[in-house]
């Protein structure tokens, strides 16, 4: 009997614990978001100066929707960091030394490659692509009315489906030094992963192929180099 009211006892303290890391997050969360929202105005005006078109509001709650769901976004991306350190405190009693050391080195790395593809995504292959079809559209006497929610919103698509995407060294190292994947395979079978990191990239970017190219060669690249770090560290 005594077991077991010390088991519910440790059992209700983790749980406590659970219930305080979900509210530290959620605040963090709320309070980001509410400044993002803030200052979206400011961002919506930023980022129409870095295409060549004029965003139109189609619909009379359009501007307050993509507003807020850059705000949401934007939020949850800048409150991944109380995630990820809550995460490893609240998980650490379970871990491993080996597993700790594995969470506490490359949670933040991934978060880093996560913002790196993201901003990469949108001020190369968004802007360029934008920029690209207007010129397109216009060269073919077309009057450009692009909706401001769908244009932006396939931006930020874009750029948190390539923040992804940029995982895959992440990825690649998790699966080398766990034992289920050597360096041998990981080149014997890299023109399976570039084929899948194309069909992503068709999925995640407008229909053409330099877009596509633009998304894909980085990372590309960053799975060659992750290939290099598993062969001799």
């Amino acid at each position: 009997m005594v077991g077991e009211g010390g088991e519910l006892k440790a059992f209700d303290e983790h749980l406590e614990e659970l219930r305080s890391c979900f509210k530290h997050i959620a605040i963090v969360f709320v309070v980001l978001m509410a400044f993002f929202f803030m200052v979206s105005d400011q961002l919506l005006l930023l980022m129409q100066r870095d295409v060549s078109v004029s965003l139109n509001a189609l619909t009379p709650f359009e501007v307050l929707n993509v507003r807020l769901s850059m705000a949401a976004i934007l939020g949850l991306i800048g409150s991944l960091p109380v995630f990820i350190y809550s995460f490893i405190s609240f998980a650490r009693p379970g871990l491993t030394d080996r597993e700790y050391r594995i969470l506490r080195n490359f949670l933040p790395v991934s978060y880093l490659l996560f913002v790196v593809g993201s901003v990469f995504a949108y001020q190369v292959v968004f802007k360029n692509a934008v920029n690209f079809f207007a010129g397109f559209t216009e060269g073919a006497g077309v009057a450009i009315v692009w909706g401001l929610q769908n244009t932006l919103m396939l931006g930020l698509r874009i750029s948190i489906l390539t923040g992804f995407l940029f995982q895959l060294p992440i990825l690649v190292l998790i699966l080398n030094k766990s034992g289920l994947v050597s360096v041998e395979q990981l080149r014997k079978y890299r023109s399976y992963v570039i084929v899948l990191i194309l069909l992503v990239a068709a999925v995640a970017t407008p229909p053409d192929v330099l877009t596509q190219v633009m998304i894909t060669l980085p990372i590309v690249l960053l799975y060659e180099a992750s290939v290099l770090v598993c062969e001799y560290f």
